[in-house]
């Protein structure tokens, strides 16, 4: 174990591993003391932890292929598997840094992250969601949705996101409350995470259904910059979503 953490502290250097163990810890441990008190880590502190927690992936990336425990083709699967496992399961996931050939292929899509995008003149609309959603499956209070806005020249924009949907409805996490609160079939927010859910009747089909997601000015609700569609297509007891689903 000592010549495992040697190599690694070679390859990352002091400060960038202490940097990961600590947001190890803060992941892995919080989530279990969470846990044991009967919740995951917030949905809250998911987001404010997910972009160190992301670049650490990155870097792990770097060691684990060359390494050869996975290919570079498998690169992006295995930060989109880590990223939606950290989601899934509320921090308290693994990280599967070792050989296991057929691993990615047996990844379920509700335990994936899917990155999308669609392009308007303007810039480029940005949705991280998961790749399936199923109403009694997960840890989620529904489907992640994660918006984002860039310029043309790839420069963060302010923006609020109006989001829209004809069946289920919208939640998010309240912070000053400490709870998942239903804000309804449309709500606006600054791009941080909404969860659309929906359990359909007994007997009901689950049908194509469509979230539609309009780009708003930072300072005006009413100045619409670009609407997009979220597809999702019925699968088993829920839904799937694919790199198209986004148009």
């Amino acid at each position: 174990m000592r010549m495992v953490w040697a190599g690694i502290r070679r390859i990352f250097g002091r400060r960038a591993l202490a940097t990961a163990l600590a947001i190890l810890c803060l992941s892995s441990g919080g989530a279990l003391a969470a846990t044991e008190a009967g919740q995951y880590l917030t949905p809250e502190d998911l987001r404010c932890l997910a972009p160190v927690y992301e670049a650490f992936l990155q870097r792990l990336a770097d060691v684990i292929i060359l390494r050869g425990l996975i290919s570079p083709e498998e690169r992006e699967d295995w930060l989109m598997y880590q990223l939606g496992d950290y989601y899934q399961n509320g921090g308290a996931g693994m990280i599967a840094a070792m050989f296991n050939p057929g691993l990615l292929a047996e990844v379920r899509p509700q335990d994936s992250l899917l990155r999308l995008q669609k392009e308007f003149p303007t810039g480029t609309l940005y949705v991280d969601t998961m790749g399936a959603y199923a109403p009694l499956d997960g840890s989620m209070p529904g489907l992640m949705l994660e918006a984002s806005f860039t310029d043309v020249q790839g420069l963060p924009v302010r923006s609020r996101f109006r989001w829209k949907c004809g069946q289920g409805g919208f939640s998010t996490w309240d912070a000053l409350g400490g709870r998942v609160v239903d804000v309804g079939i449309e709500y606006i927010n600054d791009g941080r995470p909404a969860y659309w859910s929906y359990q359909p009747p007994a007997g009901e089909g689950s049908g194509v259904w469509r979230i539609e997601v309009e780009i708003l000015p930072s300072d005006d609700d009413t100045r619409v910059l670009g609407t997009a569609e979220l597809l999702l297509t019925p699968a088993g007891s829920g839904w799937e979503l694919d790199e198209t689903s986004l148009r």
